[in-house]
C-alpha cells in the first residue's frame, strides 16, 4: 500500500498482511494516520483468475549430472495479464517469483523451482510437501488476484504402514514409492538409488529375536523409478522357547555419499515399528528320532518300528528345499534279523552333508560335505568327537551320533516346521492322529496308524509297512547317489536373511551387513563343539562307485523277528538288565527330572526290544544316549533351565552339561566337566577307541598322486578308522624315486589333523637330504598313522610331481614309476624347459633332441673354462679317492689280522665279531 498526499500519489510504501478465509480475503490494516482513511483503487482491480495449478517434476540432464526441477503448471488467462508464482514448502511460503507476462508459456519455465533455489532457502534434500500458487494482475505492481494453492505433492519416497506385526518365522513386505525421478546424467549407462535398512536393536540377549531381511535394503533403478520397490522383513527365530512380544524398529535411509544425486543423500525415509511375537507352544517338547535298530518316533510322539532296508525320507519340508534321508542296512556283527541306521544325508538347497558307512563293515565312515554350491551357510555343521549338530536354515537342528558302525538321528523342529513336515517323522501339528501321511498325500491304512495317540507299545502292532514303504526312495532322488545332485534346486536367494545393524563405531552410519541362509539365531551351544568347514565337495570315481552299490530293492522285513525270545534271555532278564543300566547311567540320573525329558520308560522298552531281536546287549547304549540327547536339547532351549541358584550358583544347564557325557564314556572313563577323561590306552570323545590298535587305513593297495601344477601338495588326506583328535600321529617317510631305484632320505612324525574319525590329514615336508648327486628324481612319500607310540598302521603311498613334464604311476607291486614327457629336462622334481639353465648352474642348459634329454655346456668361453676346471678337480678327486680307499682297506686288513691273533690266543675261544 502507498501513503498519498495532495501532491504525491505514493509518499511511502508499507506492507500489510492478508489471509484467505474461504473465498474471502481478510486484510489486517494498521492504524490510520490522523485525518486519513484507507482507499481502494477500483481502477486497478485485479482480474478474476481462479485456476488451480499443478506441481510437476522433471530432470535437467547434462553430461554427468541430473538435477531435479519443479514446475507450477497452469492455463493462460483470456486477457494479457501478469502472473506471479509462489512456492510453498511444508505449508510455508518460501519463494515468490516476479510477475511476468505469458510469453507463449515461457512464464512457467522462468518460474521453475530448481534445487539451487531451494538450497538458498535451506532446503537441501528431498522429503517435503510442495505446493505452488499463481496470482494474476493487470500490471507488475498492481493488485493481484486471490491465489489458489495447488494440491500438495510429496517429494521423496513414500513407505507403507508405519507399524507391522510379525510372528517369528513370518515375513512382511514394506512397499516404497518414489514420487520424483532421479538420474546420473546423459553419460550414465546405469543409474541407481540404494535404499538402506538399519535395524535399531532394542535387545542384545539370546532370549529375544530380531528383524532380518532378504537384503539390507533395496536398489531402485533410474529408468523405472516410478515402479514400487519392496523390502521384505522377517521375524528371526530365536533359539529359546517361550511366549513373548518384542518391539523392534527399522530405519530406512539413503546413503550419505550419493555424489550424482546429492539431493537424495542421507535422506531418512522413516522408521517402522514392528511387534515381533514369539509363541513356541506347538514345538515345545517335540522331536523326531531314528534310534538303532530303527525305533522311530514322530514329531508328535507316535512310536513305531522301521525294520526295513533301503534309503528313506525321514523328514521333508513342504515349502523349503530341505530334506533328511536315512539309509539302513544289515546290522552285521553276527546280529541277524535286524536293520540298522548306517547313513544319513542332510540337504538344504544345493548343499548336502553326508554320514555314510553303508558299504559294509570293511568300509570306513564318510562324514563330509558332498555338495556345497549354495552361499550363506545354508547348512551349519558343528562337531565334538563323534557328536554332530547340523543346523537347518529354518531354525531346526539335526543331531547325529556316530557309534562304531551305526548312527542315531534326532531332529528338533522350529516354528517354521508346524504343519509343514512329511516323511517318517510325520506331520508336526498339535494332533498326533495326522502323523502317517503317505508320499502321495493319502493317509496310511496300517492298523496302528488309524488308532489313537496312546502309548501302547507292541512290536508287531507298530510295523507300519505301507507307511514306511511309501517313503522309500529310488535312484532318482536318493541323496547318497551323486548323480542326483544335478537335479537339486539351489537355496532361493529370496530366502537369504541379512542382519542390518548400525556399525558399533561411534559417529558413523555405516552398517555391519551379514547375509546368510539361516533365519534363526544360535546363542547357546554345548561347550567343545567346533565348526565343520567344507574342505572339498568333488567326489572321486572311487567314492562314486561305492555309493552306486547301495541296495535299492523294495523294503524287506525279516519274517521271524520279534516273535520269540532267544534261548539265552527271558523278558524278565532283559527288563532287569535294561533298568539296571539306566539306573547306573550318570547321564540318565542327571537328566531324569529335567523338564521335557519324559520318555525314559519308552527308551527302556527300546532296550528290551533290542535284546529280544538280537540276543545281545550291544545296542543298550543307543537307548541310554537317546535320553541324554533329548536332555541336552532341553537345557539349550529352555531359558528357565539357565537360571542359576543354590550355594554353588549353578543352573540345570550347568549341571547337565558338566555331567552328561557322550555314551557315559563307554565305561572306560569318567565324565569331568562335560568331557570324558579316559583310562589308559583308551581315547576318543567317548573313550570307545582302543589306542593300542593302530588305525586301519584304506587304499593301501594304491598310490595316490598330487600334481604341484594344480595344488600346494603340502597336506595329504588319509582315510581309515579310527582317528582320534589330539592323539593320532603321522609318520611320513620321504622317498627319492630315480630311474635306478628309490631311497628313503628322511622321515618325520607330526600330529595329525583329525577331520573326523574316518579322515585325517598329514603334513608333507621335504627333507633337505637329496641322497645321491643324481638330480633327476621325483618326490614320493609313505604315510602311516598311529594312536599310540610305535603302533603304526600300514602305509599309503603318495607321489608329488609336476604334470607339466612328468607322467606317474604306481601300486604296491610296481612301487613308484615316472617318465618325463614333452620338451623338458628334470632337475630335482622341477621341470626345466628346452634351452633353459639348470638350477644353480647357468652353464648347463636342457637339450631335448631325438627323444633324448641331456644337459649341455653353454659354448661361452667362460663356461668352457669352468667345465675344464671342474673336470680337473673331478679327476684329482677321483685319484685322491682311490688312494684314500686303498689306505682304508690296508688299515682294515691289518686290524682284522691283529684281532684274529688276539682271538686265537684267547683261552676261552671267544667268537670273533
Amino acid at each position: 500500500m502507498c501513503i498519498q498526499s495532495h501532491c504525491n500519489t505514493c509518499i511511502t510504501k508499507m506492507n500489510i498482511e492478508t489471509k484467505m478465509c474461504g473465498t474471502k480475503e481478510i486484510f489486517n490494516l494498521k492504524k490510520a494516520l490522523c485525518s486519513s482513511a484507507y482507499c481502494f483503487d477500483t481502477a486497478n482491480n485485479p482480474p478474476t483468475f481462479t485456476v488451480e495449478p499443478t506441481v510437476t517434476t522433471k530432470l535437467h540432464n547434462d553430461m554427468h549430472t541430473s538435477t531435479l526441477e519443479f514446475r507450477c503448471e497452469f492455463s493462460k488467462h483470456d486477457d494479457d495479464v501478469f502472473y506471479a508464482t509462489n512456492w510453498v514448502v511444508n505449508g510455508k511460503r518460501v519463494l515468490t517469483e516476479d510477475a511476468l507476462k505469458w510469453d507463449n508459456g515461457n512464464v512457467i519455465d522462468n518460474h521453475t523451482l530448481t534445487v539451487a533455489k531451494l538450497s538458498s532457502v535451506n532446503i537441501t534434500q528431498v522429503g517435503f510437501e510442495l505446493q505452488c500458487s499463481v496470482s494474476a494482475s493487470i500490471g507488475e505492481n498492481t493488485t493481484a488476484s486471490i491465489p489458489f494453492l495447488s494440491a500438495s505433492k510429496f517429494i521423496g519416497i513414500k513407505k507403507s504402514d508405519k507399524t507391522l506385526e510379525l510372528s517369528e518365522g513370518e515375513f512382511a513386505d514394506i512397499s516404497l514409492q518414489l514420487t520424483a525421478p532421479f538420474g546420473c546424467g546423459t553419460a550414465a549407462v546405469t543409474c541407481e538409488l540404494n535404499i538402506e535398512s538399519i535395524y535399531l536393536e532394542t535387545m542384545v540377549d539370546c532370549l529375544g529375536a530380531k528383524l532380518v531381511s532378504s537384503s539390507c535394503g533395496t536398489v531402485i533403478f533410474a529408468w523405472k523409478w516410478a515402479e514400487p520397490a519392496t523390502i521384505r522383513v522377517f521375524g528371526q527365530i530365536s533359539q529359546s522357547l517361550g511366549s513373548t512380544h518384542n518391539t523392534l524398529k527399522l530405519k530406512l535411509t539413503t546413503p550419505d555419499d550419493l555424489i550424482d544425486n546429492m539431493f537424495w543423500s542421507n535422506y531418512t525415509i522413516g522408521v517402522i515399528t514392528v511387534q515381533l511375537i514369539k509363541n513356541t507352544t506347538l514345538i515345545e517338547g517335540k522331536s523326531c528320532s531314528a534310534i538303532n535298530d530303527p525305533h522311530m518316533q514322530t514329531f508328535d510322539g507316535r512310536r513305531y518300528e522301521h525294520q526295513y532296508e533301503g534309503v528313506f525320507t525321514m523328514y521333508k519340508h513342504t515349502t523349503f528345499p530341505i530334506e533328511v534321508q536315512i539309509q539302513t542296512a544289515d546290522c552285521g556283527w553276527g546280529v541277524h534279523n535286524k536293520w540298522c541306521n548306517c547313513g544319513v544325508a542332510i540337504r538344504a538347497g544345493r548343499t548336502v552333508f553326508e554320514f555314510n558307512r553303508c558299504a559294509g563293515q570293511s568300509s570306513i565312515w564318510t562324514i563330509e560335505y558332498t555338495l556345497c554350491e549354495d552361499s550363506g551357510d545354508v547348512l551349519q555343521v558343528k562337531k565334538k568327537g563323534i557328536d554332530y549338530e547340523v543346523y537347518l536354515p529354518t531354525g531346526g537342528r539335526v543331531t547325529v551320533k556316530v557309534y562304531g558302525f551305526y548312527l542315531n538321528v534326532y531332529i528338533y523342529p522350529s516354528i517354521q516346521d508346524v504343519n509343514s513336515t512329511r516323511g517318517l517323522c510325520g506331520t508336526l501339528s498339535a494332533n498326533c492322529s495326522d502323523d502317517f501321511f503317505l508320499r502321495d498325500g493319502t493317509y496310511s491304512t496300517d492298523v496302528t496308524a488309524t488308532g489313537d495317540c496312546g502309548t501302547t507299545y507292541n512290536f508287531w502292532q507298530n510295523l507300519l509297512t505301507t507307511f514306511s514303504n511309501s517313503w522309500k526312495l529310488d535312484n532318482g532322488s536318493n541323496l547318497f547317489d551323486p548323480d542326483v545332485y544335478a537335479s537339486l534346486a539351489a537355496w532361493p536367494r529370496t530366502n537369504l536373511y541379512c542382519s542390518c545393524s548400525p556399525d558399533s563405531q561411534p559417529n558413523t552410519s555405516t552398517q555391519a551387513v551379514n547375509c546368510t541362509a539361516p533365519i534363526h539365531k544360535v546363542c547357546k551351544t554345548i561347550p567343545g563343539f567346533t565348526k565343520v568347514f567344507p574342505s572339498k565337495c568333488t567326489l572321486t570315481e572311487r567314492r562314486r562307485r561305492r555309493s552306486a552299490g547301495v541296495n535299492l530293492e523294495s523294503p524287506r522285513l525279516r519274517p521271524d523277528i520279534g516273535k520269540t525270545w532267544p534261548k539265552s534271555w527271558t523278558e524278565v532278564e532283559a527288563r532287569t538288565f535294561c533298568e539296571e543300566v539306566f539306573n547306573e547311567s550318570k547321564s540318565v540320573q542327571v537328566c531324569k527330572n529335567v523338564t521335557g525329558v519324559e520318555n525314559i520308560n519308552g527308551r527302556i522298552e527300546n532296550c528290551i526290544l533290542d535284546i529280544q531281536l538280537t540276543g545281545t546287549t550291544d545296542f543298550f547304549r543307543f537307548s541310554v544316549d537317546a535320553v541324554r540327547d533329548k536332555c541336552l536339547h532341553e537345557v539349550l532351549v529352555d531359558p528357565t533351565l539357565w537360571v542359576k541358584s543354590g550355594e554353588k550358583n549353578t543352573s540345570v544347564y550347568d549341571i547337565v552339561v558338566a555331567e552328561a557325557c557322550l555314551n557315559d564314556c563307554s565305561g572306560k572313563g569318567t565324565c569331568t566337566s562335560g568331557d570324558c577323561v579316559c583310562q589308559t590306552n583308551y581315547g576318543g570323545s567317548d573313550c570307545s577307541v582302543d589306542l593300542t590298535t593302530p588305525p586301519r587305513l584304506t587304499e593301501t593297495e594304491a598310490v595316490d598322486t598330487c600334481d604341484m601344477s594344480r595344488d600346494a601338495c603340502d597336506v595329504i588326506s588319509v582315510k581309515g578308522e579310527t582317528f582320534v583328535e589330539g592323539v593320532s600321529r603321522c609318520l611320513v617317510e620321504d622317498i627319492r624315486v630315480r630311474k635306478s631305484g628309490q631311497e628313503i632320505v628322511g622321515s618325520n612324525i607330526y600330529m595329525a589333523t583329525v577331520v573326523n574319525i574316518g579322515h585325517a590329514q598329514c603334513k608333507i615336508m621335504t627333507n633337505d637330504n637329496t641322497g645321491s648327486e643324481d638330480g633327476e628324481y621325483v618326490s614320493a612319500y609313505r604315510i602311516s598313522v598311529a594312536n599310540s607310540v610305535s603302533n603304526y598302521s600300514d602305509s599309503v603311498g603318495l607321489i608329488v610331481f609336476n604334470s607339466t613334464c612328468i607322467r606317474v604311476s604306481g601300486d604296491r607291486e610296481t612301487k613308484f614309476k615316472w617318465t618325463v614327457k614333452g620338451p623338458y629336462c628334470l632337475d630335482r622334481g622341477t621341470c626345466v624347459p628346452h634351452g633353459a639353465s639348470q638350477s644353480g648352474n647357468n652353464c648347463l642348459v636342457c637339450d631335448v633332441a631325438d627323444n633324448k634329454r641331456t644337459w649341455k655346456t653353454r659354448p661361452e668361453s667362460r663356461c668352457q673354462a669352468e667345465t675344464r676346471q671342474l673336470l680337473l678337480i673331478a679327476v684329482a678327486a677321483a685319484v685322491g679317492g682311490v688312494v684314500l680307499v686303498i689306505i682304508i682297506v690296508v688299515a682294515l686288513i691289518c686290524l682284522f689280522k691283529q684281532r684274529q691273533r688276539t682271538g686265537q690266543n684267547n683261552a676261552k675261544g671267544k667268537e670273533l665279531t
